[in-house]
């Protein structure tokens, strides 16, 4: 039924769409796709996971009468080109940044980013804080959390957590994690979500890790950052890590909720 909605509501919604800048556009060697779509308003810019690409963005679809909506690929996912090296947090930002730049994407932006993407999401602000305006950050780690998340590993469970982030196609992710400690120690001066999942470590049990436990500290991870960041608004959902495939509504409100703050001060 809700799938159902969601379809009709975004058919109607794109009839009403008008164009912005999409394409292929090369930036620092790297040819990146790009798509953006909506109305009149402000430009909303959406951020996937490691390996993930616009396609992953249904819910962009959601929001093209309040915004135009962008999503793209990053170097080595979907129709982009393969980095000849892997990329980091810090060389995925400066993309996005050349990106917008090179194909006229109207500034400042919202980022809407999902796990490795609100590393990008957030050191974009930090770096560029004239060209975005808000942030809705889904379920993303804390770098600076890893230590706490890996106290309740014995030795082969850690060494195992590591390597299923070695090898990971296209994305030093461990390299990022270093990289956006020190952007995180500040906080961008904007609407900020951040929002987490209390079931979003479940598959980690499916390679015989003690998914409960990393659940815990995930948890009390998301609360530090909270408590560190007082001015962000932070909310819990029982979902998995996709909250914006199995909340979609939740993931909505809240990027709306942003567009009507920086809309109206």
């Amino acid at each position: 039924m809700r799938a159902s909605f969601v379809i009709a509501a975004a058919t109607v919604v794109l009839a009403a769409c008008t164009t912005g800048p999409s394409g292929t556009f090369t930036v620092n060697g790297h040819d990146l796709h790009l798509e953006c779509n909506g109305g009149p308003g402000p430009t909303v810019v959406f951020e996937a996971a490691v390996g993930g690409d616009h396609s992953l963005w249904p819910i962009a679809d959601l929001i093209r009468e309040q915004a135009l909506a962008c999503v793209y690929d990053r170097a080595g996912n979907g129709d982009s080109s393969v980095p000849e090296e892997r990329m980091t947090a810090e060389t995925d930002v400066a993309d996005l940044h050349d990106l917008m730049a090179e194909a006229n994407v109207p500034r400042p932006v919202v980022i809407v980013g999902h796990s490795y993407g609100t590393l990008v999401a957030w050191i974009e602000a930090v770096e560029h804080p004239d060209d975005v305006v808000g942030l809705v950050l889904i379920d993303g780690t804390p770098p600076s959390g890893s230590d706490l998340l890996e106290s309740v590993l014995t030795d082969d469970e850690r060494d195992q957590f590591h390597d299923a982030f070695v090898d990971l196609p296209n994305v030093d992710f461990l390299a990022s994690l270093d990289q956006a400690e020190r952007y995180y120690a500040l906080s961008p001066d904007m609407p900020v979500t951040f929002i987490t999942a209390t079931n979003s470590m479940q598959p980690w049990c499916e390679i015989g890790l003690p998914c409960d436990k990393m659940q815990g500290a995930a948890i009390a991870l998301a609360d530090e950052f909270a408590s560190d960041h007082a001015a962000a608004r932070y909310v819990k959902t029982a979902t998995s890590h996709y909250v914006h495939d199995d909340d979609p509504d939740l993931v909505v409100s809240e990027i709306l909720r942003v567009l009507d703050l920086i809309e109206s001060p």
